[in-house]
């Protein structure tokens, strides 16, 4: 009975250790050069997640073209990290981690909307931003804003 119990045991360590090191999304090189927070100061802060990146805690664009064609951007700034991910179906593109973030970081920059901009304004300047396609067919942008609010922003053709 004992022995059982050891295995379990051990199994369970074992399982929790390789479940912690499979986030892929996870971002572990955030660059120093960040941009920075609301007040005007420049982040400080030697891990991610003691710096404000964005005014942006979560970020979701889903773009669909068609039934089977999609583009989409997962953004989380966490307490345990920073996660990233961004899915092209016409550019056969999937990006985890370090490569998303790489390449979504300059878009972020460039956003500028928060918890007040109208719906129309949000989805123009993310079209114009991400360069979307005019033939989509529905966006849809969910933002957790660093103030709190949360907000979804939509467009259907």
């Amino acid at each position: 009975m004992y022995n059982l119990k050891l295995k379990f045991l051990l199994t369970i360590s074992f399982m929790t250790v390789i479940l912690y090191g499979c986030n892929k999304d996870e971002v572990k090189d955030v660059p120093t050069n960040a941009p920075a927070n609301q007040n005007g100061t420049q982040q400080t802060g030697d891990t991610p997640t003691e710096q404000m990146t964005f005014n942006f805690l979560e970020f979701s664009l889903d773009v669909d073209y068609s039934a089977t064609e999609s583009y989409e951007v997962e953004y989380e700034d966490k307490k345990s990290g920073i996660e990233a991910k961004l899915q092209d179906d016409r550019k056969n593109e999937r990006l985890q981690g370090d490569e998303a973030y790489t390449k979504l970081e300059p878009l972020f920059k460039q956003l500028n909307f928060d918890s007040t901009t109208p719906n129309d304004e949000v989805i123009d300047q993310v079209i114009k931003v991400f360069n979307i396609e005019a033939n989509y067919q529905s966006i849809e942008v969910d933002v957790e804003f660093v103030d709190g609010n949360e907000k979804e922003f939509t467009r259907i053709k």
